[in-house]
């Protein structure tokens, strides 16, 4: 469409032409008015001038009239683009249009008005001075000549060659002596009645003298005369004698200088030239007139037709622009603009393609990652669902608290293991005194190092319970931009119940192990009772004595098994009794290392054979112990080493103290290497009347075990290596208090 539009406006331009070409011709018929051109050839210039100027008029306001009309159409229709193109051709126009009328006003008006007055009078003046500088040059050769004539004249040596007895050589020297001071190029002598010289000298190129006194014989008779010819001055005098006779005449030629001559030769063609131009004056006035016209017409059209074409160079990539905006904010990311440009409009299109092509692939990865965020969402939320389907229906009770304390969620089974009618609201509503110290205290070892667990009793609904707390910290987001919230997930499994069968069934094994103990006494003793009833039934009625003494040494035998067997049966009594008797531990800030020293102070001699070996940590934090029972537990490890190694080749015991792997706890390692301990043995190791040596009663690990617990440590045991076996006990460190809300459980000691 634009192709054919393009189409229509050149042949209407060329028909347009064509016919003002014809009316003008036809109308003025080469006729311009009161001015007449010097000739046919000037009048088809200025014709043809003119007749560009009004074609250049009329396409130039054909082309504003069309584009500009179009404009306003496309702008009242309201079309996408227009009123940014319009804005660009308007300020283009402006831009070209303003400052070229503007030169072109001031230049009309410059040649218009000074060219009548002030190139031609200026012009008229200069040649004017020239033509009386070259009659003053004149006139001034002209006196010079006269008065050289005058002078020559009153010479004798230019009265001698009029006489009759005149030496023609001697004569000819004078005047030639004469010429020669006058600087003349010709002098000569003319007599009376007659133009032909009797003597004369040539010093310069004057082939023959002024032809004036050729025609007139009696030139300078009556005084002195001179002439100008075309490239020489002359002079004429009258020669008389000393008594004032006449006696002829003598003439004087001097040739005008070659430069003024060239120099006048110029001024003359010059001023032919300007009477021809003056002539033609009005011809040129209009010729320039219309020069600058045509010049103006062309610039303008220039102008217009480059505003235009770089309106449009730009208009049509901001309209692509423009319309590839609308279609993208429509929804068609795939819409690509595809109008030529150049420069930086050109990078201005390839962002915008880059721009929606980016826009493009990211709404598609913005539309797959919201189908997997809502496949995510499903999952999560499958999750959820199934999270508080097990928490609603898991016999630990699980709680969600702040920093502060402030119970987040919680699951029915905290409210029916505390039996409460109401959800807490803070961890205070379900511990009270020291259980809630000892809560404050999980909360701040697991802000510390991330985890704390505990067992503990605590009296709930008028019934005590037994309880296994385990505390996570965790980080939640944070809302608006706030930072992440910190917070504790709190597990709370009620093992009284468990407690109770572990215990019915511990209680069983020591019934077991304490009926099997008591048995294995029980028969020796049954059986010397047996053998003393024989022997006191036979000793009566023996009459040998030295049988009779046999029979006493073996009723004393029978007598002292019965005392042994009843001694270790007491032993264990006390033992056992002793168990249940152990205090509780009073920990306070202690310093482990001093308490390994004290408590192996009791082996010194004790140890004959075995190599101990002590390696204590350096800087080892304070721990959190009961110094007294932590000695027992040291006692009690280093005599079982020293048990396990009796029978080795290597008898050798190690000692040590160290940082455990965490900051809060501290490390106490006995190690030996004796024969070790079988795997199965090892999970039933700390249990009470479990032993592994034939004298052993089984109580002295179980107690270690008892000692560690109630310390919130642990204790486990490992293969050493070479040989031999490992126990590793871990204690907490001593604590400060900080804050109100986390302190040490009630008790401690500083």
């Amino acid at each position: 469409m634009e192709k054919k539009s393009q189409r229509f406006s050149l042949i209407f331009l060329g028909l347009t032409f064509l016919v003002l070409v014809g009316v003008s011709f036809w109308h003025t018929s080469l006729d311009f008015g009161d001015f007449r051109p010097g000739n046919a050839a000037v009048g088809w210039v200025l014709w043809g001038l003119f007749t560009l100027v009004g074609l250049g008029v009329f396409a130039l306001g054909f082309i504003l009239f069309r584009d500009l009309l179009k404009l306003y159409v496309e702008r009242r229709r309201g079309q996408l683009g227009s009123k940014i193109r319009a804005k660009l051709v308007g300020g283009a126009l402006a831009l070209s249009l303003v400052p070229v009328i503007a030169m072109v006003m001031f230049s009309f008006t410059v040649l218009s008005r000074t060219f009548d007055k002030w190139l031609f009078p200026h012009t008229r003046e200069i040649l004017a001075h020239s033509e009386a500088v070259t009659a003053e040059t004149n006139r001034i050769l002209q006196e010079k000549s006269e008065t050289d004539a005058a002078w020559i004249a009153a010479t004798p040596e230019a009265a001698a060659p009029f006489r009759a007895d005149a030496d023609r050589a001697s004569a000819r020297a004078g005047l030639a002596a004469l010429a020669d001071r006058a600087r003349a190029q010709y002098v000569g002598l003319l007599p009376m009645g007659s133009s032909k010289p009797i003597l004369e000298i040539r010093t310069g190129d004057l082939v023959e003298g002024p032809v004036e006194w050729k025609t007139t014989e009696s030139a300078g008779t009556d005084g002195i005369v001179s002439g100008v010819m075309q490239d020489s001055v002359w002079a004429i005098a009258p020669v008389r004698d000393e008594y004032g006779g006449y006696l002829g005449r003598v003439a004087v030629a001097m040739r005008i200088p070659q430069e003024i001559q060239e120099r006048r030769a110029k001024m003359e063609e010059r001023y032919a030239e300007y009477r021809s131009i003056e002539a033609e004056r009005t011809t040129i006035k209009y010729f320039y007139l219309s020069i600058l016209a045509l010049i103006t017409i062309f610039v303008l059209f220039v102008a217009v037709w480059l505003s235009l074409f770089l309106s449009r160079q730009i208009s049509r990539p901001i309209e692509a622009l423009v319309a590839a905006t609308a279609e993208v904010s429509s929804g068609h990311l795939d819409y690509r603009v595809e109008a030529p440009a150049s420069d930086e409009l050109a990078g201005l299109v390839l962002s915008f393609n880059q721009m929606t092509q980016g826009l493009e692939e990211q709404t598609r990865r913005l539309q797959q990652s919201n189908r997997e965020l809502e496949a995510a969402n499903a999952e999560i939320d499958s999750r959820r669902r199934l999270i508080n389907a097990i928490l609603e229906n898991i016999t630990p009770g699980v709680l969600s608290i702040d920093d502060e304390g402030a119970v987040l969620k919680i699951n029915p089974s905290v409210a029916k293991m505390f039996r409460r009618s109401e959800d807490p609201r803070s961890i205070a509503d379900l511990f009270e005194g020291e259980d809630l110290d000892e809560i404050r205290y999980m909360l701040n070892r697991a802000r510390r190092i991330g985890s704390a667990s505990r067992e503990f009793e605590v009296e709930a609904a008028g019934r005590i319970l037994h309880l296994a707390v385990a505390v996570s910290a965790i980080e939640r987001p944070g809302r608006n931009g706030a930072p992440p919230a910190r917070g504790f997930v709190v597990v709370i499994e009620d093992t009284t119940d468990l407690l109770r069968a572990q215990k019915s069934a511990a209680w069983t094994e020591v019934a077991r192990r304490v009926a099997h103990e008591i048995k294995n006494p029980l028969t020796p003793i049954a059986l010397s009772a047996e053998r003393m009833e024989r022997l006191l039934d036979r000793m009566d009625d023996e009459p040998d004595p030295g049988k009779r003494a046999q029979m006493r040494e073996r009723f004393t035998q029978s007598t002292r098994t019965i005392a042994r067997e009843v001694e270790t049966l007491r032993r264990l009594v006390d033992e056992f009794s002793q168990m249940a008797r152990f205090p509780k531990a009073d920990p306070r800030k202690t310093d482990l290392n001093e308490v390994v020293r004290e408590a192996l102070q009791v082996f010194e001699g004790r140890l004959e054979g075995v190599t101990l070996r002590v390696r204590l940590g350096a800087d080892l934090p304070l721990g959190w112990i009961d110094p007294e029972q932590f000695k027992r537990v040291v006692i009690n490890l280093v005599d079982n080493a020293a048990e396990a190694v009796s029978g080795a080749y290597v008898r050798e015991i190690e000692v040590s103290t160290a940082q455990g792997h965490t900051p809060e706890m501290i490390e106490l390692a006995v190690s030996d290497s004796g024969s070790g301990i079988s795997p199965e043995d090892k999970e039933k190791l700390f249990l009470p009347y479990f032993s592994t040596k034939n004298r052993g009663t089984g109580l002295g690990l179980a107690i270690v075990s008892r000692i560690v617990s109630e310390h919130g440590g642990t204790i486990r045991v490992e293969d050493n290596r070479p040989s031999g076996s490992r126990f590793l006990v871990e204690a907490p460190v001593a604590e400060p208090v900080s804050g109100a809300f986390l302190a040490p459980p009630v008790g401690a000691s500083s």
